[in-house]
């Protein structure tokens, strides 16, 4: 609203001397009248009121969220300089904002946003609910993020970070979110059971393969088309047992002097993976490859961050979630389902049974 001279000669005139003066109480309530009278609005009702408050020396108000609650444009550009890395595109900002706009708890979410979350980087189970939830729920209906998920911008919000998993396509960026200098990864799914936590590294993955192709033909096993835990330790344990290692004792004997280029191949294959005949070396040094495979994978990043069912957030150091990935034994971990295209499945249900819930 824009006081003209109408409103100031209007208020002259109702003043007794005929003097405007805003550090008299008795005058900016008549000033108050005047603006009542034209249609007062919000942020000038609240300077009246603040104005009133100090004259009788009482606390004043607090000051609305006009930084960025004005219009969906000083919106959008507030949490793009707050919440996401330089580059990231976050699209329907300007439709979260008329969302809220109609909720009736927009002062607290309008709040949420301005000032950031009070959460902490912290391992253990924790519910998504109340203003949080709402906003969660809010952002998952209208923000799209490229190359990522609304959950990164919901996360940035309520542990005072940075989303970046539109511009991951430029550069090795693993992380989803930074906060405070350190990366997080975050999937968000709709059960804990099965999780995907993305592709493993391309040439090292495809190493392994080719040796599991290899044992596969030495020792005869059916094999599903995927990686999966159960097919896998079926493997190493025929690669472990005592026949396996006499068949292949054999091999290695007929395969050094064999004329038969397909059963050379085979003989030159095996010496280059096995140069010391034990069958046990082998299987430990196929685990070991698979822990490091993982391993690299997930410490990519210091936390990994899972959404489940939309209000439930796990979340665990990397060094944690490495660990209980760790195949021990000449067996896979239980906590593996299965290396599927180039891509981790995860039992979130193993993988999470010690986690503990905040209170």
């Amino acid at each position: 609203m824009i006081v003209t001279d109408e409103i100031l000669n209007e208020w002259s005139f109702r003043c007794h001397d005929g003097i405007v003066d805003l550090n008299d109480l008795k005058k900016t309530t008549i000033l108050e009248e005047i603006l009542k009278e034209q249609g007062l609005d919000e942020k000038t009702a609240r300077f009246i009121s603040n104005l009133k408050n100090k004259q009788a020396g009482e606390p004043q108000a607090e000051p609305a969220n006009t930084t960025f609650t004005e219009s969906p444009e000083e919106f959008t550009k507030f949490v793009l300089d707050k919440y996401a890395v330089q580059g990231q595109t976050i699209n329907g900002l300007d439709s979260l904002y008329n969302a809220i706009l109609k909720s009736p708890n927009k002062e607290n979410l309008f709040k949420l946003i301005q000032t950031s979350g009070n959460r902490q980087l912290s391992a253990g189970k924790s519910s998504i609910k109340n203003t949080e939830g709402e906003l969660f729920t809010l952002i998952m209906s209208f923000i799209k993020m490229e190359n990522g998920d609304a959950s990164e911008l919901w996360f940035a919000i309520v542990y005072n970070g940075q989303a970046k998993g539109g511009v991951a396509k430029e550069g090795d960026i693993e992380s989803d979110v930074d906060v405070n200098g350190k990366g997080v990864s975050i999937k968000n799914y709709k059960s804990i059971s099965n999780l995907d936590f993305g592709s493993l590294p391309a040439e090292e993955l495809k190493q392994l393969k080719k040796i599991t192709n290899l044992l596969v033909v030495l020792t005869g096993v059916e094999f599903t088309a995927g990686l999966t835990r159960n097919s896998l330790n079926n493997l190493l344990k025929t690669l472990g047992s005592e026949s396996f290692q006499s068949d292949l004792k054999e091999i290695l004997v007929i395969g050094k002097d064999t004329k038969i280029k397909a059963l050379k191949n085979i003989y030159d294959a095996v010496v280059i993976l096995l140069p010391s005949g034990n069958t046990e070396e082998l299987v430990d040094n196929f685990v070991n490859n698979i822990n490091d495979l993982i391993a690299n994978k997930i410490k990519k990043v210091e936390w990994w961050a899972i959404i489940a069912s939309k209000n439930s957030l796990y979340l665990e150091p990397s060094s944690v979630i490495a660990d209980r990935l760790q195949s021990k034994e000449g067996q896979l971990s239980p906590v593996i389902s299965q290396i599927k295209g180039n891509n981790l499945f995860i039992n979130g249900n193993l993988l999470f049974t010690d986690t503990k819930e905040e209170q």
